[in-house]
């Protein structure tokens, strides 16, 4: 009765062949599904770590290592540096010519308050962390704050109201740091 449901190659004279080809589509079964659940598990490593190196938050530009949001709602310099704060940024700063090529470019018409201030004309331009700016650009006027123009930068009394630009690092840069 068994003779005609069996392989023709595995006599019935030996059973103990038939239980190692039953053991061997076991093992080649388990080693499939092993397979698949490691190349799952990868791609999906894979795609968390490509979300968790974001190089810059949605609405900011990224620029070298560093990321750029144009702050369209018109502020104080004050003010403006604050809302930089709590997005973990500061108002802008340029450190190559690259940078100050995109800022310049990427502002249209409007001025935008960046990181520059001082005590009073006759005191040294300080960024947001008061490291001394190197007047690699020249900066018109008498005031205390500066803002980035269509004339270049020039100099504002800080309660004038203006839209800003706020920097910080990439995320992919401060994680690695």
């Amino acid at each position: 009765m068994l003779q005609g449901k069996l392989p023709r190659n595995i006599p019935l004279e030996y059973p103990a062949g038939l239980y190692c080809c039953y053991v061997v589509i076991i093992v080649l079964s388990v080693a499939v599904v092993a397979l698949s659940v490691a190349l799952s598990v990868k791609k999906t490593a894979q795609i968390s770590t490509i979300n968790t190196y974001a190089a810059c938050p949605r609405n900011w530009i990224g620029v070298g290592n560093k990321c750029f949001y144009f702050n369209e709602i018109p502020s104080n310099w004050t003010l403006s540096q604050t809302l930089c704060k709590e997005q973990g940024a500061e108002l802008a700063r340029f450190d190559t010519e690259e940078e100050l090529n995109f800022l310049r470019r990427y502002k249209g018409s409007s001025g935008y308050w960046f990181g520059l201030h001082r005590e009073s004309s006759a005191h040294p331009w300080k960024w947001t962390d008061n490291t001394e700016y190197n007047n690699s650009v020249s900066i018109g006027g008498d005031e205390k704050h500066g803002f980035l123009s269509d004339n270049g930068f020039s100099s504002g009394r800080g309660y004038i109201v203006r839209k800003s630009i706020c920097r910080k690092p990439n995320s992919y840069t401060s994680q690695c740091l």
